[in-house]
């Protein structure tokens, strides 16, 4: 078990701050979340690949998961050495489904230690799935169909952010409103966010921090990190604001691109909306 300030050293806390955020609020992000991307690949798998080799990806999934020894992840998750999915799969969807399970909160033996847990097993999650959709389906299918998983994600929270920020249908999308759409999605999940241009025809902007990137590192080690994040990062990110820019309407209007990654090798993300001519 983790000593309180060891826990508050993990990069997670600091980019917390920088948001604004508190782990009471955002451990459902990430927890709910866990429950959502797993929903969303066991759905994806059903609808595109043959039962036996769904059935491989996902114990290969869940044995790679619990070999990586997150404690209380396992132990939460019911997650063996010999994984019960559908038993797993319960227990996520519950999840995912009721802020009021107590399994979210079990994670730790304190806030900030059960959401540092759930950002780890998301890490971990997201890193197998991309890892094994790869092994079994081959690099294209397999970046097909982790690209439509966040894709999902994308579009799941779309209307609640456009109420958040008062955006209808009478709303002129412009640069401004680009921008501010980006800015609440990368803070959701907890990543500081700060302009660097902005103009009536240009958004940019860096990422300073990701607690995804930093906690997938710290248990896996960069190079194995890295295995997965070069072959997935530039097409999923900009797949995923096309389909925002789509939803919305302007992708006709407006281009998206991201030239930086943190977990490419730089030292933060950048992002970049602009005017088509």
């Amino acid at each position: 078990m983790e000593q309180r300030n060891e826990i508050l050293k993990n990069p997670l806390f600091v980019a917390l701050k920088k948001v604004g955020h508190e782990a009471k609020d955002d451990i459902f992000v990430w927890s709910q979340g866990l429950g959502f991307h797993n929903s969303n690949l066991n759905q994806s798998l059903k609808k595109n690949v043959e039962a036996q080799k769904t059935r491989s990806i996902l114990t290969d999934l869940w044995k790679f998961f619990y070999s990586v020894g997150l404690e209380k992840p396992n132990k939460v998750l019911r997650i063996t050495e010999n994984p019960h999915i559908e038993r797993i799969n319960n227990v996520l969807n519950e999840i995912m489904e009721n802020k009021d399970h107590p399994a979210i909160f079990e994670m730790g033996d304190s806030v900030e230690d059960a959401i540092l847990n759930w950002v780890r097993a998301f890490a971990i999650y997201d890193f197998a799935a991309y890892t094994f959709l790869e092994k079994h389906l081959g690099a294209k299918e397999g970046l097909r169909i982790y690209m439509g998983l966040w894709e999902i994600f994308a579009l799941a929270e779309l209307d609640s952010y456009k109420k958040a920020l008062g955006i209808d249908d009478t709303t002129t999308i412009n640069v401004d409103i680009l921008g501010k759409l980006s800015r609440a999605y990368w803070e959701s999940i907890g990543c500081p966010y700060k302009v660097i241009q902005h103009s009536p025809d240009i958004h940019e902007a860096e990422v300073e921090m990701c607690p995804y990137w930093e906690n997938m590192k710290e248990i896996l080690g960069e190079e194995k990190c890295r295995s997965m994040t070069l072959k997935t990062e530039a097409a999923t990110s900009v797949n995923y604001y096309d389909a925002i820019l789509k939803a919305l309407g302007v992708f006709d209007l407006y281009s998206f691109t991201m030239d930086k990654f943190a977990c490419c090798g730089d030292d933060y993300c950048r992002v970049r909306f602009e005017k088509r001519k």
